[in-house]
């Protein structure tokens, strides 16, 4: 009887697992998210965009580009945890990082050991946030040390989620104490096409510690014909939604959204508007020859379009335009004898088949001079008299008849080279006497 009741257990618990195996849902292979985009246009030149987190090594592309945070220390949960293991730290401050603003360096003789940083932002120190430096330290007067962060998600100042790597240049200049932090995006995102037959690659830069790398005006790119980069530094642009590449002008578009979740799709479409040309020739008193040498102009009313054009570009999409910055070129014998600096200059329009004429120069030179104790004060006020012994602090500024700002005045030497022109100022009494002369410094 005993033997019957232990068959009949079993037996039903067979029987219950066979159910179990017959009620249970057939388990179903999972496949990653593909992000789906729509049809690109006939025609269109087509980058599916892939994260790619740089190493930092001298040899690999870096941004170039650092940013620092001055503030004062604080002891947030992750800093005291910190503090428990390790002795000798500073803190860093990065704002962009949302819910891990603050980490922490351990120095030891002005020696930066370790960097400690949350990347989970959780509060607390896991094993995988002690960084150790990057081999191309540096022993020389300024004593500087990288590291470079695994790939995290980063959680945007905004909210968003994306997936982020970042590189911390620590320094000690001289006999300071406490070491100098400058941060720089370490990571980009790059795809890989053909124009014209030849094999192209785009790489987005992100606009600083944003997350952001597809954002017009702001984020930058770089497209590359034949081999990939080598070294650590690749030309590059602001981002637009019209480009000029190798005289070829083409509409650029994003498809998604780079995030956690997200991809990123870029398309470029020859652009078939109507173009015209831009001319600059300055304005003087002499017979000059000048030409712009280069210039950065923006939509003045789109502000998705951004040019970074040299010299010998003067074709330009139809549309209005705001010359920003940079340098023109000039002289009495050659148009490459003097060069100027330029900054806010003028806006100006571009007509289908027309040629638009800008004429900058005829500079105006105004001179202030305010108390050197109180330069850095924001109700300093200039004034045209002092007291013997004063310190004072002087600056020029040049402008031109379109408002555009001149900086710096260079001449070109026997080697092509330009050598800054320093401009003297002469202090003289009220009787006309000189008493005191020097030369100005650019900076």
């Amino acid at each position: 009887m005993k033997k019957n009741l232990i068959a009949a257990v079993i037996l039903g618990t067979l029987v219950a697992a066979v159910l179990i195996l017959f009620l249970r849902k057939p388990e179903v292979e999972t496949k990653p998210e593909v992000t789906k985009f729509p049809e690109p246009p006939p025609g269109a030149i087509v980058f599916d965009m892939e994260y790619r987190g740089l190493s930092g090594k001298p040899d690999e592309l870096r941004y170039n580009s650092y940013w620092g945070f001055g503030q004062s220390a604080t002891d947030t949960p992750f800093i005291t945890d910190v503090k428990k293991n390790v002795k000798n730290i500073e803190t860093v401050y990065n704002p962009n990082f949302k819910g891990a603003e603050w980490s922490a360096v351990e120095v030891s003789d002005k020696q930066t050991v370790a960097l400690y940083i949350d990347l989970d932002a959780n509060g607390k120190l896991s094993d995988n946030e002690k960084i150790l430096p990057i081999q191309n330290t540096e022993s020389g007067p300024y004593n500087r040390t990288e590291f470079v962060t695994p790939d995290f998600i980063m959680t945007c100042r905004d909210g968003r989620q994306v997936p982020f790597r970042a590189l911390l240049q620590v320094s000690f200049y001289g006999q300071q104490s406490r070491p100098n932090f400058m941060w720089s995006p370490s990571c980009v995102l790059e795809g890989s096409s053909a124009i014209n037959g030849q094999p192209t690659k785009l790489i987005l830069f992100a606009n600083g510690f944003s997350g952001s790398f597809e954002e017009f005006g702001r984020s930058s790119f770089s497209l590359q014909t034949g081999k990939q980069e080598t070294g650590n530094y690749v030309s590059r642009q602001m981002l637009s939604s019209i480009v000029n590449y190798e005289g070829q002008f083409y509409n650029l578009g994003f498809n998604g959204g780079y995030g956690k979740n997200g991809k990123v799709r870029a398309i470029l479409t020859k652009y078939t508007s109507a173009t015209g040309r831009l001319a600059v020739a300055l304005s003087s008193d002499k017979e000059l020859k000048s030409k712009l040498s280069s210039a950065y102009i923006s939509g003045s009313k789109d502000n998705t379009i951004n040019f970074s054009i040299p010299g010998d570009q003067s074709v330009l999409p139809a549309g209005d335009y705001k010359l920003n910055r940079g340098y023109i070129s000039y002289g009495v014998k050659e148009d490459n004898e003097w060069r100027s600096s330029f900054t806010d200059g003028p806006e100006f329009m571009i007509d289908a088949n027309e040629t638009c004429e800008l004429k900058p120069g005829k500079p105006v030179l105004t001179v202030s001079a305010v108390d050197e104790n109180k330069r850095y004060q924001s109700d300093v006020k200039e004034q045209t008299t002092y007291a013997e012994g004063a310190s004072i602090y002087f600056s020029r500024k040049i402008t031109g008849k379109s408002g555009e700002i001149y900086g710096r005045f260079s001449q070109q030497q026997e080697n092509s080279r330009y050598t800054d022109i320093e401009p003297e100022i002469k202090i003289v009494d009220s009787e006309g006497k000189q008493v005191a002369d020097a030369k100005m410094k650019y900076g």
